[in-house]
Order: C-alpha cells, then structure tokens, then sequence
C-alpha cells in the first residue's frame, strides 16, 4: 500500500486508542510517523533495486512478532524526547505498536507479500484482495480520519468505525476475489484448456477489475476482466497517456480473452540463452522473488550491428504486468556486442530505454 495512505491509517489507529497523556496533534504525529515507518526500508531500493525487492522489503521492518515492539519501543523514545514527558511512555508504546501494525496489516492485503514471521521465517505472507494503490480504500481511511477528528466528544467511536467498515470494504475485495476465480476456471473449462493454477490479483482503477493467470504446461495464460461488466470510466484526455486504454482493457466476464506469456522463448537458441542467463547466480533474487516469473522481451540495441543481436535478455514478473502497456517490471542481462559479457541490469518502471546497471 503507498506510504501516505498507511501514514492516515496509523493516524486514525492512534485517535482509537485509549489515553489522555498525549493530545490530539502528539497522537495524529506518532501514529502517522508509525504508520509510515516500516516503508524505511525503500532505502534499501537505492542501494540494490533487485536485492531490495527479495530480501530487505517487507522483512526486517514489517515482523510481527520480534521487531514490531523494537520499533514501537524506538519511537516510544523519540516521542518522549520529543514532548518532554517520560509519563507518556506507555501510551506512546500502545499508539506505536498499534501505528505499526496497521501498517502491517495494510501491506497484507495486497499481492506482493509480506515476512511477518521474520527473522523465523522467509515465508511471505497475502491476502491478495487490494490493489497496491486503491484510491477508495485512501478515501474510507480519510473519511475515518476526518470524523474522528471533527467528532471530538466521540473521537474514539468514530475512529473504530472507520476502521469497522475499511475491513468490511477489504472483505467485500475477498468475496470479489472468489467470484473472479470462479469466473476465470469456468471460462478455462469452456476453452478447454488444462491449468495447474490459477489466482486472480486485484487491478487499479475498480474493485471490479482483476486479473487471472493460468499456470499451464507452456507457461501461463493471462486474462483481464471487470465483474461489474463495464470497464471503469477513464476521461479520454491525451495528458493521461495509456490510462485510459488500461482502463479499456477490462472487459465483461462474457468477453474474457486469455493471452498466452511463455516462460521462455521457443526458438531453441533463444530459448537456450533465456535459459543459461536464467540460471545465473546473480539473477537468484529475481529467481526468489517473482512468484510468476515470465520472459517479457529478446531485443538489440540499435547502435548495434545486427549480428551483435540480441542485446538484452529481460524477464518479468506477471504480478506487475498492467493492459495496454509494456512490461512494468523488468529485469535481465544486456551486452555491448557480441564479444563482450553479459551484465545485470533493470529497466525503470514504465520507460523503454531507461537501462541501470546492477553492480
């Protein structure tokens, strides 16, 4: 979940906790800067994109059990410095723990995964019912937020029942979730086409959009759909670039269209590079991390002679892959000519050429 949202929701988990030592600014400050703590780790994303992605996010920062009451204990310190009352320390405690957790369970909902068991387990832990970004679910925690506040007699009451009807909202996306699944195995039966799994991820711009992938013997079969029957209205202004072309591309349950994403190339030389380059040590991260890893593109550079092509290897991830648009998430091995080594590197989220190498 972005980091604003989980700012609001630890602010609003900080007006429905019990106490009086700490005002209303001190507990919206604490439970925001709690709420927002665990996502300290994107540091790490500055230092190893890759890394960063399999081993340092939503691990150390975002365990229940050893390091949330290190963290809590750490701003419970700040706090008091702060306020310059060593009487508040258990009240701070309680609103940071609590801030810390919201954030926690935030980042559960959605598909990426999250290590709440770590250091004890590496197992990432997923609802799968929440988009990333999920701009009605901001707004439930805003409107959480804002009667809370504005309703200082009831601050408490109004606070949990933003929060009441935030998991009513979370566990209507789980009942979506079902339907989606449901819809996507009938469609396959009536394709006829034999998956050894499928999942639905949940999608931007609706609730109602999602996306199923197949897990088949090729590799997988990705099909994107809105439950309501109709793709979410996206204004058709050129400044919003893709948009709404994304937005276009869920369609109806009855016009559900499954497109094939190999896992690797099926030219046998090309299939033997993807393969070689695949194995490489460097590239275990990715192994690690992408739960549908796919190959997004074999392609040259075009300051290179045609003979020193391919130039770049790039693999995917399918969570990330969005409609109408290029691959999101991409990273692979690259070479400036035929003679010279393969080297890591990534491409920046939603851009062409934008190459970094990985050290």
């Amino acid at each position: 979940m972005d980091t604003i949202t989980h700012a609001l929701m630890g602010a609003q988990a900080a007006l429905a906790m019990p106490g009086r030592r700490l005002d209303t600014r001190e507990r919206l400050l604490l439970g925001a800067a709690a709420g927002a703590f665990p996502d300290a780790d994107f540091l790490g994303f500055l230092i190893h994109p890759l890394r960063f992605l399999a081993q340092w996010h939503q691990g150390p920062t975002h365990s229940l059990l050893l390091l949330l009451p290190v963290w809590a204990g750490l701003l419970t310190a700040v706090c008091c410095l702060l306020v310059r009352r060593r009487t508040v320390w258990r009240e701070a405690l309680a609103i940071g723990c609590v801030g810390l957790a919201s954030h926690i369970a935030l980042d559960l909902i959605t598909v990426y995964g999250t290590r709440i068991l770590y250091p004890w387990s590496e197992r990432r832990f997923s609802l799968g019912t929440s988009f990333l970004v999920d701009p009605l679910l901001s707004a439930i925690v805003v409107a959480g937020l804002a009667l809370a506040l504005f309703r200082q007699t009831q601050r408490r009451r109004w606070a949990l029942a933003g929060m009441a009807l935030l998991c009513a909202y979370v566990g209507g996306q789980g009942v979506l979730r079902d339907r989606a699944l449901e819809l996507g195995n009938e469609s396959l039966r009536v394709a006829g086409i034999q998956a050894q799994e499928v999942d639905a991820l949940p999608q931007p711009f609706s609730p109602f959009n999602w996306k199923l992938i197949a897990r088949v013997d090729t590799g997988y079969r990705v099909a994107h759909i809105n439950l309501a029957g109709h793709p979410a209205w996206v204004p058709p202004w050129q400044a919003l670039g893709s948009l709404p072309a994304m937005a276009r591309a869920y369609v109806p349950p009855e016009r559900m269209a499954w497109t094939p994403r190999p896992r690797l190339p099926d030219a046998p030389a090309e299939r033997a590079l993807a393969w070689q380059l695949w194995m490489r040590p460097d590239f275990a991260d990715f192994r690690q991390f992408a739960a549908y890893p796919a190959l997004s593109a074999i392609s040259g550079l075009p300051q290179l002679p045609a003979d020193d092509a391919p130039a770049c290897v790039w693999f995917t991830d399918l969570r990330y892959d969005l409609p109408a648009v290029e691959d999101v998430f991409r990273y692979g091995y690259c070479r400036d000519s035929a003679q010279a080594p393969w080297r890591l590197h990534r491409l920046a989220y939603f851009s062409r050429d934008a190459c970094q190498r990985l050290e």
